[in-house]
């Protein structure tokens, strides 16, 4: 049967470059004509153009926000309902269930309505068990992704380092397929904008992220180099912590926390630096926009994500997981000598194509038309 319908589920949806994924897909998946149900508690489509009757946002419940529980597992309980009505009330032969949050949830949920569901894995889910903040709960979730997963007619992953972690948990290595994140709208002409003496980083203020050694770090660094600045844009529940370590550390004018910015694009144009310090990731957006717009990278050695993007050393410094001292050295090799570390950037936008909307979409789109068929 021709697929017809997609039902995206992503329950609570979380700013960064996620929602700037889902808003292209939705976009692209209506222009071909394909109907989207998505389940979430918010999303923004200013601007976007959509066809209306090719789309339907379909609430979770936030009355919950003030319970002792976490939000995700909040939303994810609450949108069951939702998810069932929705299966329900259209032909399963020509549905699939696109799941980009709570997989394990909608795979159980979608299998014993008899739809077809292809679930979204955006992290190694190896490292996400070992620096997990709850570690009990999160070896639960592992040894449950062992026998759910496989009952998903497809696991769609964000990164080659990401799938291998995953085919671990499949029986059948053949369900898992990788296709980029469908970021970029366009590639940008080479840059011409005056560096400041900034570095950046930006990303949610979370133990997954680790920048007590990117605060570490710098502290580090600026003390033989007084006139550099660090900036971090982001939100997360260990901002107050954070605060508390620049401090502590008399980086009180030099650490600069600003909170979620929308239009990163100024911070971009004048950073002479980009950092993430990450304990893992599934690929990592905002390093698409470093090298997007040629600002030099340093980055953790995590097992997926930023070395693809920055296609391995070749593209920016590397340092291993948690060692500040490291990225002190980094910092300062990179700035001493900037024309080769704008050099490796450069290296890295060959390629960046591989994550440009026009070309990662139709992907996503054959995919789930392979999927509705079998």
């Amino acid at each position: 049967m021709k697929l017809t319908h997609v039902i995206l589920y992503y329950p609570s949806m979380e700013k960064g470059g996620i929602e700037v994924n889902l808003r292209h897909l939705v976009k692209y998946f209506t222009n071909k004509g394909i109907k989207i149900s998505l389940i979430s508690n918010k999303i923004n489509t200013t601007g976007l153009g959509l066809n209306k009757k090719k789309f339907k946002l379909i609430k979770t419940d936030t009355k919950f926000t003030n319970s002792f529980l976490p939000y995700r597992l909040l939303t994810s309980l609450f949108s069951i309902k939702k998810l069932i009505k929705t299966i329900k009330n259209n032909k399963r032969e020509n549905t699939v269930v696109f799941s980009m949050q709570s997989s394990m949830v909608s795979i159980l949920v979608s299998k014993f309505y008899k739809t077809k569901i292809v679930a979204r894995n955006s992290e190694d889910p190896i490292s996400s068990t070992v620096y997990a903040d709850n570690y009990i709960s999160s070896i639960i979730v592992f040894f449950l992704r062992f026998i759910i997963y496989n009952f998903a007619d497809g696991i769609l992953t964000n990164s080659h380092g990401s799938r291998k972690s995953l085919k671990l948990f499949l029986i059948n290595k053949n369900k898992i397929k990788t296709i980029y994140n469908p970021y970029l709208l366009k590639i940008k002409k080479k840059p011409n904008y005056k560096k400041k003496n900034l570095i950046l980083s930006i990303g949610r203020l979370v133990k997954q992220k680790n920048f007590e050694t990117l605060i570490r770090g710098f502290s580090i660094f600026s003390k033989d180099n007084p006139g550099y600045k660090l900036i971090i844009l982001g939100d997360g529940p260990e901002k107050e912590e954070l605060k508390q370590l620049i401090k502590k550390l008399d980086c009180d004018k030099k650490i600069i926390l600003k909170g979620w910015i929308k239009n990163t694009n100024k911070y971009f144009f004048t950073s002479k630096l980009f950092i993430l310090t990450s304990l893992y990731e599934g690929l990592g957006n905002v390093f698409i926009d470093a090298v997007n717009n040629e600002v030099p990278c340093i980055y953790t050695n995590c097992k997926s994500g930023p070395n693809e993007i920055l296609l391995g050393k070749k593209g920016g410094y590397q340092i291993k997981v948690k060692d500040h001292k490291e990225l002190a050295k980094k910092i300062k090799k990179a700035v001493v000598d900037y024309k080769n570390s704008v050099a490796m950037v450069r290296y890295s936008k060959r390629k960046i194509s591989r994550f440009l909307y026009k070309d990662v979409c139709p992907k996503y789109l054959a995919y789930l038309n392979k999927i509705s068929k079998y």
